[in-house]
């Protein structure tokens, strides 16, 4: 235990002044908490770290290697350590764990024990125990890893592409920024370019999405009843966050959508590129003169991802061949070609002609939103509750009454944020164009400190509910797993 002890104290000896931007972005752990390291009881200032010649865990190495292979950095700093004090003897690095031939070196385990010192009661246990707990998590993922091995899960890059994308675009809009100003801000305060601040994203929703797909394929969907959602509320009420600055907000969507006279002569359009086809025009030309997108997809899409009608028209083709008919999105038409086919995705080619609306048809829109906002103001009128109900297009809201639930300031799209802030409780804003549509908001109410409840919060408790029963199968399966693979524990 003596040797866990010092490479507890190695692991503190990386988070010197260099790297300390780092350390308080990733781990959200001030700085002035890692005081200056001693290794040993032969206490060590900054200036003679600096002075010993060992890898330097930069913003730029942390991306580079990323957090489960500080071994690299930790093996520098070592050959460091043991050259200043060499009558110290310490072990360098050994195998503490396999599983199913894959090792878990010590560097592995004591980067993971790092990072669990967060975790509260964590530090309260006994050293020994707390090895013991951190050991079983990694080779729990190692078995995981496995089965997602055995099972040949295989995430498509196209649909990950897409994610980091969409993950970095909404980023960059909660933040109120371009992508580009993003791309700077990365750089100057983590020093990685996007690419490799990318690359590291592309791997975490890699494994997300591969433990998706496990639970998918050995869980599915869990549904939990009433009498579930309010016994795990029941035991686990007190260990529930609570919400801080949060406001109950509803909203009413009028979407602007294009006459039927702009539908019309658009699907004509279409049916023009079809017969161009049929009459051996190449697909190349037409895309390069009419599609109003990048004609082709980067690759396969999962089935289930794209819109409904898009999907089923592609069921009914061959490979090579295109659609009969126009098929209507929410983005115009559509002439499609089928590229390839498998079982859980397809690819295609993608003619697009957009259906977009006139200043008329925003005129109209704007007005249709503004009486009935009006309508909801007068005495008598119906309640904003059954006017979402009855005429609002945001199907995420309108069958709630346009309530959005609860919701803590910080989680709420900026654009809708900035119109909610301006509004006292009881107040509905003017109609504004957001993404397309005209929407007015009315704040419900709103509380700087909040406990979750059934009756106001139940999808939400519905949906903690089913991720716990679901983690709970998850854990018995892969205590199943480790009795399939070789388990050896040399710690």
């Amino acid at each position: 235990m003596a040797d866990n002890k010092c490479w507890l104290k190695v692991v503190n000896a990386v988070w010197i002044e260099r790297p300390r931007k780092i350390c308080n972005a990733v781990f959200s752990t001030p700085y002035t908490q890692h005081p200056i390291p001693y290794f040993c009881n032969a206490k060590f200032t900054i200036s003679t770290l600096y002075s010993l010649n060992f890898f330097y865990l930069t913003p730029m190495n942390f991306f580079r290697f990323g957090v489960p292979h500080l071994r690299l950095a930790m093996t520098g700093l070592l050959f460091s350590v043991v050259t200043a004090l060499s009558s110290v003897p310490i072990l360098l690095e050994s195998i503490v764990a396999v599983v199913d031939g894959k090792v878990i070196l010590r560097s592995d385990l004591m980067a993971s024990l790092y990072q669990y010192q967060s975790t509260p009661g964590f530090l309260q246990l006994p050293e020994n125990e707390q090895m013991k707990r951190v050991l079983d998590r990694i080779i729990e993922e190692k078995v995981l890893l496995s089965r997602i091995d055995r099972d040949s899960i295989v995430v498509d890059e196209s649909e990950l592409s897409m994610r980091v994308d969409s993950h970095i675009k909404g980023m960059a809009a909660r933040q109120g920024a371009s992508v580009k100003a993003l791309e700077n801000a990365i750089r100057a305060q983590l020093g990685v370019s996007m690419a490799q601040y990318r690359e590291k994203l592309m791997e975490q929703y890699r494994s997300q999405m591969q433990v998706s797909r496990i639970r998918q394929k050995h869980i599915g969907l869990i549904t939990p009843t009433r009498k579930e959602v309010e016994e795990f509320y029941a035991v686990y009420k007190d260990s529930i966050p609570q919400q801080y600055d949060c406001f109950l907000l509803s909203t009413i969507s009028v979407p602007v959508e294009p006459s039927s006279r702009v539908v019309d002569s658009v699907k004509t359009v279409a049916e023009a590129v079809i017969d161009s086809l049929d009459r051996g025009v190449h697909w190349a030309i037409l895309a390069k003169n009419h599609s109003q997108e990048t004609a082709d997809t980067s690759g396969y899409l999962r089935r289930g991802a794209l819109d409904p009608d898009y999907e089923r028209a592609t069921s009914r083709l061959g490979i090579g061949e295109w659609t009969d008919n126009p098929v209507k999105t929410k983005e115009g038409w559509n002439v499609i070609r089928l590229l390839g086919k498998k079982d859980d995705g397809i690819k295609t080619a993608n003619i697009l002609l957009r259906t977009l609306p006139t200043a008329s048809d925003s005129a109209r829109a704007f007005a249709f939103a503004d009486s009935l906002r009006n309508a909801i103001l007068s005495a008598g009128a119906k309640t904003f509750a059954d006017a979402a109900k009855k005429f609002s297009q945001d199907k995420e809201t309108a069958y709630k009454g346009g309530s959005f639930g609860w919701q803590e300031r910080k989680e709420i799209k900026p654009e809708y944020g900035r119109v909610v802030s301006n509004l006292e409780v009881g107040e509905i804003s003017e109609p504004e164009l957001i993404d397309g549509s005209y929407r007015f908001f009315l704040l419900n109410d709103e509380q700087q400190v909040r406990e979750y409840n059934l009756n106001e919060d139940y999808p939400i408790l519905e949906n903690m509910t089913a991720s716990y029963m679901g983690n709970k199968k998850l854990q018995t399966l892969i205590d199943q797993w480790k009795n399939e693979v070789y388990i050896d524990v040399r710690l």
